[in-house]
């Protein structure tokens, strides 16, 4: 793969985060470089490459964040719990393993499970209302 400005740039951000990030939070990160066409595509190859993974958070929005090394471009390994914080937005990956139930005539190749609640930061804000 190609590594381009725009793809090094938008990797590393990710990167540097411990929660997914949202495509419209890079959009606007990245508004003053890169535009939103290129964005996306980034996103796209860095997920076919088996570098970043992508969940629909409870907002419809989609986010990314770094895979572990355990993904690649033939295979992503994905079968972990995601949480979003329903008061602040924050989604991050959980690393639970999960399985999915025997199914003789549907064979799983993801699962995918999001935990809505409230984060220990803004349970925290709560008390101290």
């Amino acid at each position: 793969m190609r590594k381009t400005t725009s793809l090094l740039a938008i990797r590393d951000y990710l990167e540097s985060k411990s929660v997914a990030i949202s495509a419209v939070e890079l959009v606007d990160h990245f508004s003053g470089s890169f535009n939103k066409t290129t964005i996306y595509r980034v996103l796209a190859r860095l997920e076919n490459e088996g570098e970043v993974h992508s969940v629909i958070g409870n907002d419809a929005n989609t986010y990314y964040a770094t895979c572990s090394s355990k993904c690649s471009k033939e295979h992503h390994d994905h079968n972990h719990i995601h949480r979003q914080c329903r008061k602040c937005g924050e989604l991050s990956c959980t690393m639970v393993e999960m399985h999915s139930p025997n199914n003789d005539d549907f064979e799983v190749e993801e699962l995918r499970v999001l935990l809505v609640g409230i984060c220990k930061k803004c349970q925290s804000v709560e008390k101290n209302e």
